[in-house]
Protein backbone atom coordinates (compact mmCIF):
# COMPACT_ATOMS: atom_id res chain seq x y z
CA UNK A 1 0.00 0.00 0.00
CA UNK A 2 1.33 3.58 -0.69
CA UNK A 3 -0.35 7.11 -1.13
CA UNK A 4 1.86 9.04 -3.64
CA UNK A 5 -0.71 10.10 -5.94
CA UNK A 6 -4.29 10.93 -5.54
CA UNK A 7 -7.00 11.62 -7.84
CA UNK A 8 -9.85 13.55 -6.57
CA UNK A 9 -13.18 13.65 -8.43
CA UNK A 10 -14.75 17.05 -7.53
CA UNK A 11 -18.13 18.21 -8.59
CA UNK A 12 -17.91 22.05 -7.38
CA UNK A 13 -20.03 21.09 -4.59
CA UNK A 14 -19.77 22.03 -1.01
CA UNK A 15 -19.50 18.28 0.14
CA UNK A 16 -17.16 17.78 -2.82
CA UNK A 17 -14.46 20.58 -1.97
CA UNK A 18 -15.05 19.65 1.64
CA UNK A 19 -13.75 15.92 0.95
CA UNK A 20 -11.04 16.49 -1.56
CA UNK A 21 -9.56 19.19 1.08
CA UNK A 22 -10.13 16.39 3.63
CA UNK A 23 -8.14 13.71 1.81
CA UNK A 24 -5.53 15.94 0.54
CA UNK A 25 -4.79 17.68 4.10
CA UNK A 26 -5.99 14.23 6.25
CA UNK A 27 -5.77 11.04 5.08
CA UNK A 28 -2.67 11.79 2.43
CA UNK A 29 -0.85 14.62 3.83
CA UNK A 30 2.07 14.18 1.52
CA UNK A 31 0.94 12.58 -1.56
CA UNK A 32 0.84 14.67 -4.60
CA UNK A 33 -3.21 15.68 -5.69
CA UNK A 34 -4.46 15.72 -8.73
CA UNK A 35 -8.20 17.41 -9.05
CA UNK A 36 -11.04 16.13 -11.84
CA UNK A 37 -13.88 18.27 -12.77
CA UNK A 38 -15.98 16.31 -15.78
CA UNK A 39 -18.49 18.53 -17.62
CA UNK A 40 -21.32 17.13 -19.34
CA UNK A 41 -20.46 16.57 -22.99
CA UNK A 42 -24.68 17.02 -23.84
CA UNK A 43 -23.72 21.13 -23.15
CA UNK A 44 -23.53 22.96 -25.98
CA UNK A 45 -19.99 24.34 -26.91
CA UNK A 46 -20.40 27.80 -25.43
CA UNK A 47 -21.66 26.45 -22.50
CA UNK A 48 -18.67 23.84 -22.56
CA UNK A 49 -16.34 26.87 -22.31
CA UNK A 50 -17.95 28.71 -19.88
CA UNK A 51 -18.09 25.65 -17.47
CA UNK A 52 -14.48 24.88 -18.29
CA UNK A 53 -13.46 28.22 -17.07
CA UNK A 54 -15.23 28.87 -13.97
CA UNK A 55 -14.68 25.25 -12.79
CA UNK A 56 -10.53 25.80 -13.49
CA UNK A 57 -11.52 28.74 -11.69
CA UNK A 58 -12.90 26.96 -8.24
CA UNK A 59 -10.21 24.03 -8.89
CA UNK A 60 -7.06 26.32 -8.40
CA UNK A 61 -8.76 27.82 -5.03
CA UNK A 62 -8.51 24.13 -3.68
CA UNK A 63 -5.09 23.96 -4.90
CA UNK A 64 -4.42 27.03 -2.96
CA UNK A 65 -5.94 25.59 -0.31
CA UNK A 66 -4.23 22.07 0.38
CA UNK A 67 -0.51 23.90 -1.56
CA UNK A 68 -0.01 24.27 -5.03
CA UNK A 69 2.84 22.32 -5.39
CA UNK A 70 1.81 19.40 -4.43
CA UNK A 71 -1.64 19.75 -6.81
CA UNK A 72 -2.75 20.29 -9.69
CA UNK A 73 -6.09 19.92 -11.62
CA UNK A 74 -7.78 18.67 -15.05
CA UNK A 75 -11.40 19.36 -16.68
CA UNK A 76 -12.43 16.63 -19.16
CA UNK A 77 -15.92 16.34 -21.05
CA UNK A 78 -17.73 13.00 -20.15
CA UNK A 79 -18.74 10.13 -17.69
CA UNK A 80 -17.31 11.05 -14.37
CA UNK A 81 -16.55 7.49 -13.83
CA UNK A 82 -15.34 6.25 -16.66
CA UNK A 83 -12.95 9.95 -16.42
CA UNK A 84 -11.88 9.30 -13.43
CA UNK A 85 -10.78 5.78 -13.92
CA UNK A 86 -9.03 6.52 -17.21
CA UNK A 87 -7.16 9.41 -15.60
CA UNK A 88 -6.34 6.95 -12.68
CA UNK A 89 -4.42 4.58 -15.24
CA UNK A 90 -2.64 7.52 -17.32
CA UNK A 91 -1.03 9.00 -14.14
CA UNK A 92 -0.59 5.95 -12.24
CA UNK A 93 -2.39 6.83 -9.21
CA UNK A 94 -2.66 4.91 -5.52
CA UNK A 95 -5.55 5.79 -5.17
CA UNK A 96 -9.19 8.07 -6.47
CA UNK A 97 -11.16 9.67 -4.21
CA UNK A 98 -14.37 11.47 -4.46
CA UNK A 99 -17.09 13.19 -2.22
CA UNK A 100 -20.94 12.07 -1.33
CA UNK A 101 -23.40 14.12 -3.94
CA UNK A 102 -25.61 17.06 -3.66
CA UNK A 103 -28.78 17.36 -6.06
CA UNK A 104 -28.35 19.70 -9.22
CA UNK A 105 -30.49 20.37 -11.60
CA UNK A 106 -27.62 20.48 -14.80
CA UNK A 107 -25.44 18.10 -12.97
CA UNK A 108 -26.25 14.21 -14.67
CA UNK A 109 -25.52 11.52 -13.28
CA UNK A 110 -25.04 12.15 -9.49
CA UNK A 111 -21.94 11.32 -7.87
CA UNK A 112 -23.54 9.30 -5.83
CA UNK A 113 -24.29 6.73 -8.49
CA UNK A 114 -20.89 7.56 -10.07
CA UNK A 115 -19.34 5.69 -7.29
CA UNK A 116 -20.91 2.72 -7.61
CA UNK A 117 -20.13 2.61 -11.40
CA UNK A 118 -16.53 3.63 -10.68
CA UNK A 119 -15.61 0.37 -8.15
CA UNK A 120 -16.52 -1.78 -10.58
CA UNK A 121 -14.28 0.22 -13.39
CA UNK A 122 -11.72 1.69 -11.29
CA UNK A 123 -7.53 -0.38 -11.60
CA UNK A 124 -7.22 1.75 -8.35
CA UNK A 125 -9.11 1.61 -4.98
CA UNK A 126 -11.96 4.12 -4.64
CA UNK A 127 -12.77 6.17 -1.25
CA UNK A 128 -15.73 7.42 -1.10
CA UNK A 129 -15.84 10.31 1.88
CA UNK A 130 -19.18 10.08 2.72
CA UNK A 131 -20.00 12.17 5.18
CA UNK A 132 -16.81 14.01 5.09
CA UNK A 133 -14.56 13.02 8.45
CA UNK A 134 -13.23 15.28 10.46
CA UNK A 135 -9.68 14.32 10.81
CA UNK A 136 -7.52 10.95 10.32
CA UNK A 137 -10.07 7.90 10.58
CA UNK A 138 -8.70 6.12 14.08
CA UNK A 139 -11.38 3.41 13.44
CA UNK A 140 -11.39 0.82 10.56
CA UNK A 141 -13.46 -2.17 10.11
CA UNK A 142 -13.11 -4.24 7.63
CA UNK A 143 -15.59 -7.28 6.99
CA UNK A 144 -15.35 -10.60 5.54
CA UNK A 145 -17.11 -13.50 3.94
CA UNK A 146 -14.53 -16.00 4.85
CA UNK A 147 -11.21 -16.50 6.23
CA UNK A 148 -9.72 -16.10 3.18
CA UNK A 149 -8.36 -12.53 3.03
CA UNK A 150 -6.99 -10.57 -0.86
CA UNK A 151 -3.75 -9.76 -0.39
CA UNK A 152 -4.38 -6.27 -1.64
CA UNK A 153 -6.84 -6.27 0.60
CA UNK A 154 -4.80 -7.24 3.48
CA UNK A 155 -2.16 -5.21 2.88
CA UNK A 156 -3.99 -1.68 2.69
CA UNK A 157 -6.02 -2.51 5.90
CA UNK A 158 -3.10 -3.37 7.73
CA UNK A 159 -1.16 -0.30 6.39
CA UNK A 160 -3.82 1.91 6.88
CA UNK A 161 -4.68 0.81 10.49
CA UNK A 162 -0.50 1.31 11.00
CA UNK A 163 -0.74 4.70 8.82
CA UNK A 164 -3.86 6.30 11.17
CA UNK A 165 -2.75 4.73 14.54
CA UNK A 166 -6.05 3.04 14.20
CA UNK A 167 -8.31 0.53 16.13
CA UNK A 168 -9.55 -2.65 13.62
CA UNK A 169 -12.13 -4.16 13.50
CA UNK A 170 -12.59 -7.80 11.79
CA UNK A 171 -16.04 -8.85 10.90
CA UNK A 172 -16.97 -12.10 9.71
CA UNK A 173 -20.35 -11.85 8.22
CA UNK A 174 -22.14 -15.41 7.22
CA UNK A 175 -25.89 -15.78 6.02
CA UNK A 176 -28.27 -17.04 9.00
CA UNK A 177 -28.80 -20.09 7.30
CA UNK A 178 -24.63 -21.43 7.45
CA UNK A 179 -24.72 -20.95 11.91
CA UNK A 180 -22.71 -24.10 11.74
CA UNK A 181 -19.99 -23.21 9.72
CA UNK A 182 -20.08 -19.18 11.71
CA UNK A 183 -19.37 -21.03 15.02
CA UNK A 184 -16.51 -23.11 13.82
CA UNK A 185 -14.50 -20.21 12.00
CA UNK A 186 -15.56 -17.70 14.69
CA UNK A 187 -13.55 -20.42 17.44
CA UNK A 188 -10.70 -20.69 14.46
CA UNK A 189 -10.58 -16.80 14.93
CA UNK A 190 -10.12 -17.32 18.16
CA UNK A 191 -6.84 -19.48 18.21
CA UNK A 192 -4.79 -16.65 15.75
CA UNK A 193 -4.09 -18.99 13.65
CA UNK A 194 -6.14 -17.98 10.27
CA UNK A 195 -4.93 -16.21 7.54
CA UNK A 196 -6.83 -13.09 9.15
CA UNK A 197 -3.98 -12.48 11.11
CA UNK A 198 -1.75 -10.87 8.47
CA UNK A 199 -4.47 -7.97 8.16
CA UNK A 200 -3.54 -6.97 11.64
CA UNK A 201 0.35 -6.95 10.92
CA UNK A 202 2.25 -6.05 13.90
CA UNK A 203 -0.70 -4.13 15.56
CA UNK A 204 -0.98 -4.48 19.17
CA UNK A 205 -3.58 -6.97 20.36
CA UNK A 206 -5.67 -3.73 21.73
CA UNK A 207 -6.43 -2.29 18.86
CA UNK A 208 -7.81 -5.51 17.43
CA UNK A 209 -11.22 -6.87 17.55
CA UNK A 210 -12.95 -9.55 15.74
CA UNK A 211 -16.61 -10.99 16.26
CA UNK A 212 -18.47 -12.78 13.81
CA UNK A 213 -22.32 -11.92 12.94
CA UNK A 214 -25.02 -13.84 10.85
CA UNK A 215 -27.26 -11.81 8.35
CA UNK A 216 -27.53 -10.09 5.75
CA UNK A 217 -23.95 -8.49 5.03
CA UNK A 218 -25.07 -4.74 4.25
CA UNK A 219 -26.97 -4.71 7.16
CA UNK A 220 -24.26 -6.31 9.09
CA UNK A 221 -21.79 -3.80 7.91
CA UNK A 222 -23.60 -0.71 8.45
CA UNK A 223 -24.82 -1.99 12.07
CA UNK A 224 -21.44 -2.83 13.36
CA UNK A 225 -19.99 0.28 11.75
CA UNK A 226 -22.55 2.21 13.89
CA UNK A 227 -21.63 0.10 17.30
CA UNK A 228 -17.90 0.34 16.42
CA UNK A 229 -17.80 4.28 15.82
CA UNK A 230 -16.23 2.90 12.81
CA UNK A 231 -14.59 5.76 10.41
CA UNK A 232 -13.84 3.89 7.98
CA UNK A 233 -14.88 0.93 6.21
CA UNK A 234 -12.88 -1.12 3.44
CA UNK A 235 -14.43 -3.49 1.05
CA UNK A 236 -13.36 -6.00 -1.58
CA UNK A 237 -14.28 -4.69 -5.29
CA UNK A 238 -16.69 -7.40 -6.91
CA UNK A 239 -14.37 -9.07 -9.51
CA UNK A 240 -16.46 -8.90 -12.55
CA UNK A 241 -17.49 -5.51 -13.56
CA UNK A 242 -20.27 -6.54 -15.03
CA UNK A 243 -21.91 -8.04 -12.28
CA UNK A 244 -24.43 -6.01 -9.73
CA UNK A 245 -22.92 -6.30 -5.79
CA UNK A 246 -25.79 -4.96 -4.07
CA UNK A 247 -24.52 -5.42 -0.84
CA UNK A 248 -21.36 -2.77 -1.94
CA UNK A 249 -24.15 -0.41 -3.58
CA UNK A 250 -26.24 -0.55 -0.45
CA UNK A 251 -23.00 0.46 1.77
CA UNK A 252 -21.86 3.44 -0.48
CA UNK A 253 -25.50 5.19 -0.08
CA UNK A 254 -25.72 4.19 3.90
CA UNK A 255 -22.66 4.26 5.09
CA UNK A 256 -22.74 6.99 7.85
CA UNK A 257 -18.61 7.27 7.64
CA UNK A 258 -16.07 7.12 4.59
CA UNK A 259 -16.11 3.44 2.50
CA UNK A 260 -12.60 2.30 0.63
CA UNK A 261 -13.36 -0.17 -1.94
CA UNK A 262 -10.56 -2.33 -2.83
CA UNK A 263 -9.92 -4.35 -6.17
CA UNK A 264 -8.89 -7.39 -5.99
CA UNK A 265 -4.62 -8.52 -6.61
CA UNK A 266 -5.59 -10.37 -9.76
CA UNK A 267 -7.99 -7.26 -11.01
CA UNK A 268 -4.70 -5.03 -9.74
CA UNK A 269 -2.55 -7.09 -11.58
CA UNK A 270 -4.09 -7.39 -15.21
CA UNK A 271 -4.24 -3.40 -15.01
CA UNK A 272 -0.75 -3.51 -14.47
CA UNK A 273 0.31 -5.60 -17.45
CA UNK A 274 -1.78 -3.49 -20.29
Amino acid sequence: MQLTRIVIGVDLTTVSIQAATWVARSFAPDAEIVLLHCLDPVLDRQRLAQSRESSALILREIERDVGRRRSSHRVRVGDPARCLADLAAELDADLIAVGAHEQHPERLPALGSTAERLVRCSPVPVLLCSPTPNGAPRSVLLPLDSVDVDTELAEWTGGLAERFDARLALLHVEDKHREGRLMANAVRLGTGKTPWSRVARELPAHRVFVDAVLGDRADAVLAESRRFGTELVLLQAPDDSTVSDSSIDRVLRRSECAVLVVPSTDTTRSTATR
